[in-house]
């Protein structure tokens, strides 16, 4: 008896180092791929989608884009930048070198990608990331400048 719940208190101590050990993986590797955020807007009955795309070669792409329900396709572009990252421990530095958006004057919150305006942008911004859940959700945490109304830490989900 003694050595089943030996047994059973070391299995469960290795599961949860070897949980929190995972996620603490700061590496390019776990960043790869497209991280994804997305909200419903009742009153155009599409979801508001944020993604995170992290190239091999160190580039990235941050697309803020309107989505029918129930679909992997997006129907246009609110916004579009696109840069260069780098990661130091559980810092992401983003180099953002292009952004691109709707017109000032649009009357809707989405748009082709070839209406979009904008052009080169230079941008850069200290990220404090997280791993959660076995890698696969990317939590953010943006600066928050002094007397700004920030909204803490940001979850997005690997596609």
């Amino acid at each position: 008896m003694k050595l089943s719940s030996s047994l059973v208190i070391a299995t469960i101590l290795c599961f949860t180092f070897s949980c929190n050990m995972d996620d603490n993986d700061f590496s390019q590797e776990n960043l790869h791929g497209t991280w994804e955020l997305s909200s419903y807007w009742e009153e155009s009955e599409l979801f508001l989608v944020q993604a995170y795309e992290f190239n091999e070669d160190g580039t990235f792409e941050h697309r803020v884009t309107a989505r029918q329900q129930d679909s992997n396709i997006d129907f246009g572009y609110n916004s579009l930048t696109s840069g260069t990252y780098s990661l130091a421990g559980n810092k992401l530095s983003l180099e953002e070198k292009e952004f691109l958006t709707i017109p000032e004057e649009s009357t809707v919150w989405y748009t082709g990608m070839d209406k979009l305006v904008g052009g080169d942008w230079n941008r850069e911004t200290e990220i404090t990331i997280s791993l959660k859940e076995r890698k696969s959700q990317l939590v953010l945490d943006f600066p928050c400048p002094p007397f700004a109304q920030c909204t803490g830490p940001i979850t997005f989900y690997r596609k």
